[in-house]
């Protein structure tokens, strides 16, 4: 069978020249008939990226995964089994070995001049003579970077492109390829002055914007063009460039991100599900959700996004999911015994994470963990199928059949805050993923259950000011602001429950005192008994929203996990089976909205609750497997993670909880209110749904459920500092 054509362009990610030539080539292989693709090297981290980082940056932040921990190498020899690739490009780029064994070399070089030729003469398609001169260097005092955003424009109409630090030898060179317009587009007065024989014109001006009415501005201009949103900074716009250009993504940025998203509320509304890009701060799940759209998070790092072409097939397992479960006889006399089930509920759904699942699996092939991993139709697409099929992959033969139950995350395509989403958006969003899914999934592995990221309305709830970390005293402190891109921005929108106010700017006297503080707490180690006020610190989950498991329900789901009624065993149980599953161990995450495990004296802390009173139950928690399993986190974080799956996979301090898939768990949770029924026994004192705890007056019979006291064990310190929302 003939491989379908691959233009692969290769540079090193400091090259400037590399954002005007990819929408390029990625324009003229799209005339063509072809794919295009790109990667760009440079030092990495492998470091979760969990938003705007005041200070203390480096080139390698947020730049995504280790080359070797991120497999960059074997992302590129999988394209060349599926594709016929044709490479060129940077002679330095670290994929020519690999993309030589498998594929061809049209060029090796870093001249655009040269590429151009190389790449219109294989492509068959005539050169243009027209140049589009861009500008990577930033411009006006807030340094924005403006050539990223440009490449709807270099997309339009045939053209070429390059930065405006070009010589005067690569202008003679473009112009013996027969080019005779030089344009310039959003560049720097002064740098437009000194090109080599001048411009013909300038187009675009980025003195007195910001980020958010920059990108806003370009974006409607190419409304026409754009199907869906790409939402992040320029680094990250830049190198999901072939994401963009098969999606047709208008580009959107802002200091901070929800500016641009209400700004551009209604080319986001109008868009496709999901919005791709990463997270300025989690605040950006509200807005988001708010407009009825998920985020799919990206890095700048592979895997390919022309990977999401090759269909996913996962052979069908040798006996059905269901047949490793124990029967319902077993889950009655467990029930019976008083023992308490325990499950983890791993994230790991959106693209970028996608590295994670071969440390996942490897973790449950090692300790015999039963579990279940959050995904979504994208990270399902772009995934390896070399990693995936090992689902269906029974024990004896190197798999984890059995012990890895998926569940579908969030919208099924992105994340956000599900209890902000418009009527009937859940519901359409989740029916068309499950669909979607199907087609690449076999019914054994079909997920069953839900996961939300916050699927309740937030709450004003209490964390302590001081409070203890590994032994330490620990007393919470002021956040640095937020920063602002204008001095009259607006009041930004904050999560139910908490205070709205304009964001202070993160300049001035305050901040170099505040700087000199903090350098001088460092110097002297004291830091280590200071921590900042995180967003969510004085927010809680409320009650179950009735809603949202109705929308879950009708999507085809058996069950749902949700953030409210955390620590009791009490499920919420629908006259038709429908399960909500309320979390019971870890604690309040506060960067995100939502309860994760951290170690394994949380572990033990909610076993000896859980067990004190003889009463069956559930152990359940989430592991955000991006914080301990990114190939730079798991050389630091590892261990740790590992002795938490193996306390869970062996029964617990005591040995008697009984490790289970989570879908087990739901099906526990229903006995055992079947029980309850059957004694004609109420819930406990104190956990009944009554208004006082916050709960709607009138819920319907079907929708019964608890909103039981946060019991949060100490949080977890984090990489990111975004500012305080209450």
């Amino acid at each position: 069978m003939t491989k379908p054509p691959l233009l692969l362009f290769l540079a090193h990610g400091g090259d400037p020249h590399r954002v005007a030539i990819a929408p390029v080539l990625a324009a003229a292989a799209e005339r063509a008939g072809w794919t295009f693709d790109l990667y760009y090297d440079g030092r990495r981290s492998g470091r979760h990226f969990g938003g705007w980082e005041d200070g203390n940056r480096t080139e390698a932040t947020g730049t995504g995964s280790l080359m070797a921990g991120g497999r960059h190498l074997d992302h590129a020899l999988w394209l060349t089994t599926r594709y016929r690739v044709v490479a060129l490009g940077d002679p330095a780029s670290p994929l020519w070995p690999v993309v030589e064994a498998g594929g061809d070399c049209a060029l090796r070089s870093a001249d655009p001049a040269a590429i151009f030729e190389a790449a219109f003469r294989l492509l068959g398609q005539p050169i243009p003579d027209r140049v589009a001169v861009l500008d990577m260097a930033p411009q006006t005092p807030l340094g924005i970077v403006a050539a990223p955003f440009l490449y709807p424009q270099l997309m339009a109409e045939p053209c070429l492109g390059i930065d405006v630090g070009a010589d005067a030898g690569l202008r003679q060179r473009l112009e013996a390829l027969g080019c005779v317009h030089f344009t310039g587009h959003c560049v720097d007065p002064v740098r437009a002055r000194g090109f080599p024989g001048g411009l013909d014109a300038v187009d675009g001006k980025v003195a007195g914007e910001s980020y958010a009415s920059f990108s806003v501005g370009l974006a409607r201009r190419h409304a026409g063009w754009g199907r869906g949103t790409l939402l992040g900074d320029p680094d990250l716009i830049a190198a999901q460039l072939p994401l963009a250009s098969a999606k047709r993504l208008l580009p959107l940025y802002g200091r901070p991100q929800t500016d641009v998203i209400e700004r551009a509320a209604d080319l986001i509304r109008a868009g496709a599900d999901p919005v791709y890009g990463r997270q300025f701060d989690d605040h950006d799940f509200f807005a988001l959700g708010r407009l009825g759209r998920g985020l799919q998070i990206v890095d700048p790092d592979p895997p390919f996004a022309s990977t999401a072409a090759i269909p996913l097939r996962i052979p069908d397992p040798p006996r059905p999911f269901t047949g490793y479960e124990p029967d319902d006889a077993t889950l009655r006399r467990w029930a019976a015994e008083g023992r308490v089930l325990t499950t983890l509920v791993l994230w790991s759904g959106m693209i970028r994470e996608l590295h994670c699942i071969p440390r996942i699996l490897d973790l449950v092939a090692a300790t015999g963990l039963r579990c279940g991993l959050v995904v979504t139709v994208d990270s399902l697409t772009q995934s390896s199928p070399a990693d995936l099929a090992l689902l269906s992959v029974p024990e004896e033969r190197g798999g984890v059949l059995g012990r890895v139950e998926l569940l579908l995350g969030s919208t099924g395509r992105g994340v956000c805050a599900e209890g902000e989403m418009p009527d009937g958006e859940l519901h359409r969003l989740l029916a068309g993923a499950r669909a979607e899914m199907a087609t690449m999934l076999p019914p054994g592995l079909m997920p069953r259950g839900w996961w939300p990221l916050v699927d309740s309305p937030l709450v004003p709830g209490r964390t302590p000011r001081l409070h203890w970390d590994e032994g330490r005293p620990v007393l919470r402190i002021s956040p640095r602001p937020r920063p602002s891109e204008s001095p009259t921005a607006s009041v930004e929108a904050a999560p139910e429950g908490t205070v709205r106010k304009a964001p202070p700017q993160a300049s001035g006297p305050a901040m170099d005192a505040r700087r000199l503080i903090g350098n001088a707490l460092r110097r002297y180690r004291l830091d280590r008994f200071y921590e900042a006020w995180r967003p969510y610190d004085r927010a809680r989950p409320g009650p179950l929203r009735p809603e949202v498991a109705a929308a879950v329900h009708s999507a085809g789901f058996d069950y749902m996990w949700t953030k409210a009624g955390f620590g009791a065993a009490e499920a919420v149980v629908t006259d038709t089976g429908f399960v909500a599953l309320p979390f019971t161990a870890g604690d309040w995450d506060g960067w995100s909205p939502f309860y994760t495990i951290r170690n394994t004296a949380q572990v033990r802390a909610a076993e000896r609750r859980l067990t004190r009173g003889g009463r069956p139950g559930w152990l359940a928690s989430n592991i955000d497997s991006i914080l301990w399993m990114l190939p730079g986190e798991v050389l630091e974080k590892g261990r740790a993670l590992f002795q938490v799956a193996q306390l869970v996979a062996g029964g617990g301090g005591t040995g008697t909880l009984v490790n289970v898939t989570p879908n087990t768990v739901a099906r526990y949770a229903r006995i055992l209110e079947e029980a309850k029924a059957e004694r004609g026994a109420s819930l406990p004192s104190g956990l009944s749904p009554t208004p006082s705890q916050g709960l709607p007056p009138g819920l319907p019979p079907e929708i019964r459920g608890t909103s039981a006291p946060d019991t949060s064990c100490a949080p977890r310190r984090h990489t990111r500092d975004p500012a305080e929302v209450g």
